[in-house]
């Protein structure tokens, strides 16, 4: 069988198939000394929330603090997840003022993001803030200066980026073997209510439940409405749409793997509502065309019809795909695989002549194969868990004071290819990001 740096060939898998070792969290047997325990809090206990922090709170040395969120339901499962003695308000400035509270995972919908990182910095208080960083492209840059005024650690949450599965990506790029990059491809499809945001609405929601006036947070203003709380998703009001919601993540693996921590220089969108045409504010499948400065790229997400999710990398040495929790790199080497056709329309002698001498030169010798044999395949362990990676990298850089790659300057640059595909769509226009203002102009 073969093996690879890093991994092990996989029993009953074949040879192409090389299974990654887990990179080892820190072993920390027995009591933990009180200055490395860390006391968390979270801000926004919904879907994501809840999971996120079922997960942080599964990582050595992490103790749950308290929890805002300003539906009472959600305060209550907070307590069945983290126990019955943590503190638990609806106003996160209660939260921030509680002793032992070292950091904060934000997990509300997109609107209230920069003003919450904002706060917890400047309570000194170290951030995980759910992706998309910023709801406006405009938010962004303010949001790293906090970061960098107060000394906090900002880490934004997709995930992926702390996959075993990323990191060989990433490693194969940077060796050289894919060549110069010339386009990557991504895209995703779902097909379900669900995939389309249409979660149910608890059964007790109300203004008695919720504090709707202050949920609205910078949005217009409008009577309790529970759809738009449930599924705020659909709505640019409190969210980002399919861009902030799903290409977030795809853009944020391409720019990891890539080694490329800017926005685009455009980008160019188009869509529309084709399935869901429930009153929401945003569409139902987005396709746009980044140009970034040294590749293109082609994104496509739809919620009408389900397709895996796939992003490949293609390069002038071969195609790297990550799909179905793996990696599979195939080498190519350009070269032609035949004498071609142009020489078919020379006279008989040239063209005879021609074809012997490109086989003479081309063909394969003896012992020599054909470089696509050569595909690998590359998997995450069973089990593996990549937001326990990324929560464990955010830890890390708590202890450490070594921000993760993640940071607000890289979410940033992230966020920014989604606005930009939203401002394309919505204004109907190539959308280019003016750094120098600060501003997407059309």
């Amino acid at each position: 069988m073969r093996a690879a740096a890093g991994g092990a060939a996989a029993a009953g898998l074949g040879s192409s198939v090389i299974v990654l070792n887990p990179r080892l969290l820190e072993a920390r047997p027995g009591p933990m000394a009180a200055n490395d325990r860390i006391g968390l809090g979270i801000i926004g206990v919904g879907m994501q929330g809840s999971g996120l922090l079922r997960t942080a709170l599964r990582l050595p040395g992490v103790e749950c603090v308290g929890a805002a969120d300003l539906y009472t339901g959600r305060l209550r499962l907070a307590t069945e997840i983290a126990g019955d003695n943590i503190f638990t308000t609806r106003d996160y400035r209660e939260l921030l003022a509680r002793p032992g509270l070292d950091a904060v995972i934000v997990a509300t919908p997109d609107h209230w993001h920069a003003r919450l990182v904002k706060a917890c910095c400047e309570a000194g208080k170290d951030v995980y803030c759910e992706k998309p960083m910023s709801h406006v492209a405009e938010e962004g840059p303010e949001m790293i200066a906090v970061a960098k005024k107060h000394k906090r650690i900002v880490q934004i949450g997709s995930q992926g980026i702390s996959s075993v599965v990323y990191a060989k990506a990433k490693e194969i790029v940077a060796s050289g073997a894919l060549g110069r990059l010339t386009l990557v491809e991504s895209s995703q499809g779902r097909n379900s209510p669900d995939g389309a945001w249409q979660y149910p609405v608890p059964p007790d929601a109300s203004p008695r439940t919720i504090d709707w006036d202050t949920w609205l947070g910078k949005a217009s203003r409008r009577p309790f409405n529970a759809i738009h709380w449930a599924r705020w998703r659909c709505w640019m009001d409190y969210g980002t749409g399919l861009a902030g919601d799903l290409f977030v993540h795809l853009i944020t693996g391409i720019n990891y793997i890539a080694g490329t921590n800017e926005p685009p220089e455009r980008a160019q969108s188009t869509g529309g509502i084709f399935r869901f045409n429930d009153g929401r504010g945003v569409p139902d499948t987005l396709t746009t065309l980044f140009t970034y400065r040294q590749y293109p790229v082609y994104m496509r997400v739809s919620q009408g019809s389900y397709s895996p999710t796939a992003t490949r990398f293609m390069g002038t040495g071969g195609v790297l795909e990550l799909s179905g929790g793996g990696l599979t790199f195939t080498p190519q080497d350009g070269k032609d695989r035949s004498p071609g056709s142009f020489a078919m329309a020379w006279p008989r002698e040239l063209r005879e002549a021609y074809v012997r001498n490109w086989h003479a030169e081309n063909d394969p010798k003896p012992g020599q194969g054909d470089v696509a044999a050569n595909s690998q395949r590359y998997v995450a362990p069973t089990g593996y868990s990549s937001l326990r990676e990324h929560f464990h990298n955010f830890f890390t850089s708590v202890r450490t004071r070594k921000a993760w790659v993640e940071d607000a300057t890289f979410g940033h640059n992230a966020a920014l290819g989604c606005h930009l595909a939203n401002y394309s769509y919505f204004n109907k226009t190539i959308a280019t990001w003016d750094a120098a203002a600060n501003k997407i102009r059309g």
